[in-house]
């Protein structure tokens, strides 16, 4: 999450300072625009107008490739929403990594109190140490929007949930890992540390 927030600022910051060169060239530079007393037709003509043109539709293109970004690293809030406990039913990948942890779809069953049961679907990054071990089966703790129920958040996942994923499976997958150079030497023994405290 850090590095991708990092390269979102960056790439703000480059979009800025790209937009204000194009505008000073268009105001102050050598071949300014001058808008002094002519008509929207004369620009048209001169093809003065074009350049003022650029300033928005860079604006425009650059708030549409940074809106997903933004949306992924800061999920918008949900107000007056419920929590409400869920359970995963079934996984898949989504094909987008956040410094390197993927992003899983979860189809969840979540149970509201006092409130009939229903399936929906969220996404959620996860760490590429445990996404092995996100399965159908495990728990969850959502928040969702109680007059859009497909508006929804998960807040936690259960991971050590999963009855059939016992220790020696989890060291195989650990193992696996580390021979695919999917994780570092130290992530791996950091990991392996932590199963064999769990047993």
């Amino acid at each position: 999450m850090k590095i991708a927030r990092i390269a979102l600022i960056i790439g703000g910051a480059g979009a800025i300072v790209s937009l204000g060169v194009v505008a000073y060239q268009v105001f102050y530079g050598p071949d300014r625009v001058d808008l002094a007393g002519k008509s929207l037709r004369q620009l048209l003509q001169n093809g003065d107008l074009g350049p003022l043109v650029i300033i928005p539709v860079v604006l425009i293109i650059s708030g549409a490739v940074m809106l997903p970004f933004l949306r992924t690293i800061f999920p918008p809030e949900i107000k007056n929403g419920v929590n409400a406990p869920a359970q995963v039913l079934k996984v898949w990948d989504t094909g987008v990594s956040i410094n390197d942890n993927p992003q899983v779809g979860l189809l969840l069953q979540i149970s509201p109190a006092g409130a009939m049961p229903f399936q929906a679907q969220a996404k959620t990054v996860v760490s590429r140490l445990n996404a092995a071990l996100v399965q159908p089966g495990i728990t969850a703790e959502v928040r969702y929007d109680p007059n859009k129920p497909q508006r929804l958040r998960v807040l936690v996942l259960h991971i050590k949930d999963v009855g059939s994923t016992d220790a020696a499976t989890r060291m195989e997958q650990l193992n696996e890992l580390r021979d695919k150079r999917l994780i570092t030497e130290t992530e791996y023994r950091e990991k392996r540390e932590e199963i064999l405290r769990a047993l």
